[in-house]
């Protein structure tokens, strides 16, 4: 009995250790040969390469540093350094396979690719490269997951990892070497006149590989789907319109270092107050009954509406939420404390209120794919789909000359979070954008006005990009933020992704760069 136990150890242990062996063994038979290890070098690095270029159009790291937690940041990183050298891995082994003419190379190459694919689309912050899901037909991209797109980063490390284990089994296969072809039947035969259908393991096993493809769509897809009736979703962005006032007692307290380094720090506070004043920013419009329309169009589902604030920590207030449910007649301001309530309730109008900006402008060219972007399909709190809501509702009506007047504001401003214009409201803060714009067309506003009040509402939103742009600005031409042309620093030089990252290098280079202890929210609910 004893010696039947141990046998049975000892094979287990055996078919452990084979399974590790082939894995080395493939390793060691393909990368002897130096063209196959240049290759896979090559390969990673191309991939790299890729990945990096489909960050840079959708962020900078700066932002994407600071706009999600450590864990997040660097799970991200580590996955994908690991997806790039795998990639390089598979590919080495596809091209040694394809030179001995092995046939079935290509089960693995199916799940080379799919990892690749999975790989890229997870590239970019979690929400802005929402774009690339389109491909799948996802709406919402990385949003839609729970865990924005970790959970599919994953899932390319299994698959490229399944493809190498594929790879390594024909390549360390004696029989593979020498190229023969197995003898087994086939799932489906075809014998005179009728069809006969073998399903037994023997069959069914080459189509392993096909299952485990398919079965990554079938998760794939219905990971958004539960999310979005469980609500599974773990938030990794950060979210902290709320620290205002530990940045004011930090920057206020006197130094122990001596009398400039204390007035650095008063320079800093007044500069904060210059960018994010305390009573905040007013302009000329009052919400009106914009609330009580966003409700009954069902861009807004009050229950989920709280509940996002009360998580977050800041519950919405009387006051914010009568403007939902009854309007008002009081001027919208924007200030440190409702910047967060603001930059939601501007995106449900934006993305809901039907323009010619969202039907014949930049984002009309996908309005087959429509759910794809962040900016629709991340819209997760309303009564109905981002889809139906998107342009749907007249809630702002303007006249030709007003509309004029909001296309040559939306045509030319933008937002450090990407380098798009408000024209293409593909994220949070450019539907916010365009609805700020909306209103204030409405009441009589200049694309002028416009570009003022843009100025102070995406300081609220991007206090650490405009406090680099009020102070680069200081520096550099000797200009206080309010006599800032409004219509120059919002535009692509500065208020974008790549601009905003150029003045930060400016300021790092000439050691004025600081860090503030606040950040703004990030481009998602």
């Amino acid at each position: 009995m004893e010696n039947t136990k141990q046998q049975s150890t000892e094979t287990k242990k055996t078919i452990q250790t084979s399974k590790d062996s082939v894995v080395k063994k493939a390793l060691k038979k393909v990368f002897s040969d130096k063209l196959f290890l240049f290759l896979a070098v090559s390969s990673a690095f191309n991939v790299l390469l890729l990945y990096y270029f489909v960050f840079l159009q959708t962020t900078t790291f700066s932002i994407f540093w600071d706009s999600n937690t450590t864990f997040y940041n660097i799970a991200f990183l580590v996955m994908t350094l690991a997806i790039g050298a795998l990639f390089g891995i598979v590919v080495s082994f596809l091209a040694w396979q394809a030179r001995y003419k092995l046939k079935n190379g290509g089960s693995a190459s199916g799940s080379t690719f799919m990892g690749a694919f999975f790989g890229a689309v997870s590239t970019g912050c979690p929400v802005c490269g929402a774009f690339l899901v389109s491909m799948l037909g996802i709406g919402g991209g990385l949003a839609a997951f729970p865990l924005q797109g970790l959970e599919i980063k994953a899932l390319a490390l299994f698959l490229l990892g399944y493809s190498v284990f594929l790879g390594s089994k024909n390549i360390a296969s004696d029989k593979c070497e020498k190229c023969e072809t197995p003898k087994e039947k086939r799932l489906i035969a075809f014998e005179k006149d009728h069809v006969v259908f073998n399903i037994n393991k023997e069959t069914l096993s080459p189509l392993k590989p096909t299952f485990v493809v398919v079965g990554s769509f079938v998760l794939l897809l219905a990971l958004p789907v539960a999310n979005a009736k469980l609500d599974l979703g773990v938030s990794f962005q950060k979210n902290s319109f709320s620290n205002f006032s530990a940045t004011e007692q930090t920057s206020n307290t006197p130094s122990s270092g001596g009398s400039s380094q204390q007035s650095e720090n008063i320079s800093a506070s007044s500069l904060l107050e210059k960018v994010n004043p305390k009573e905040g920013y007013e302009i000329n419009a009052t919400w009106g009954d914009i609330g009580p329309k966003l409700l009954a169009a069902g861009a807004i589902d009050l229950d989920k509406f709280k509940s996002i604030y009360k998580r977050a920590g800041q519950p919405l207030t009387e006051k914010q939420l009568k403007i939902l449910t009854e309007g008002s007649d009081e001027k919208i301001v924007i200030n440190r404390d409702n910047a967060y309530f603001m930059i939601n309730v501007l995106w449900a109008l934006g993305l809901t209120n039907k323009n010619p900006i969202l039907e014949k402008g930049p984002l009309s060219k996908y309005s087959s794919n429509i759910g794809y972007f962040a900016s629709t399909g991340g819209w997760t709190v309303g009564k109905r789909p981002a889809t139906e809501l998107y342009s749907s509702s007249p809630i702002i009506t303007l006249t030709q000359k007003q509309q004029k007047e909001l296309e040559e504001f939306a045509n030319n401003s933008y937002r450090p979070c990407c380098n798009n214009s408000t024209a293409f409201a593909d994220c949070n803060h450019g539907m916010a954008a365009l609805a700020l714009g909306e209103i204030m067309a409405a009441n009589g506003a200049t694309a002028d006005d416009m570009f003022e009040a843009l100025k102070y509402f995406n300081a609220f939103w991007f206090p650490q990009q405009y406090m680099d742009l009020a102070k680069y600005f200081q520096i550099r031409e000797g200009k206080d933020w309010e006599d800032v042309d409004p219509r120059i620093v919002m535009g692509k030089n500065y208020s974008t992704a790549s601009g905003w990252s150029r003045v930060r290098n400016w300021l790092a280079s000439n050691n004025a760069q600081e860090k503030l202890p606040i950040r703004g929210g990030g481009c998602g609910v």
